[in-house]
């Protein structure tokens, strides 16, 4: 069964370039992402973050994170509540950017 769910934002068909900061350990790395381009767990992971994850199916919650600014888009959502998400919560193997800039917390 295919799912797909707009979280935090509306899509649009036009491809939006992030700047994205993700906070992991306390330390902030930043890295741009398209979009269209890979989740954002596999894009912080090739920008150096040790960023959690397992399943990559937005099960497990692994890679749970919260949108401190900006939105994004998830796929699936299966394994988070709705009042995570109203709290910003995101799975970030699920997710891509639709915002300009995007600030993602993995230490909350």
């Amino acid at each position: 069964m295919h799912q797909e769910q707009t979280i935090l934002h509306t899509l649009t068909n036009t491809p939006v370039q992030c700047q994205v900061t993700v906070i992991f350990d306390g330390e902030r790395t930043q890295f741009e992402l398209p979009s269209d381009g890979k989740a954002l767990v596999d894009a912080a992971i090739d920008a150096g973050v040790d960023a959690p994850w397992s399943c990559h199916a937005g099960i497990c919650c692994t890679c749970k994170a919260k949108v401190l600014e900006g939105q994004v888009h998830m796929k699936h959502r299966y394994g988070l509540l709705d009042e995570e998400i109203e709290q910003g919560y995101i799975l970030t193997c699920q997710s891509h950017p639709t915002s300009e800039t995007l600030v993602v917390d993995y230490d909350v």
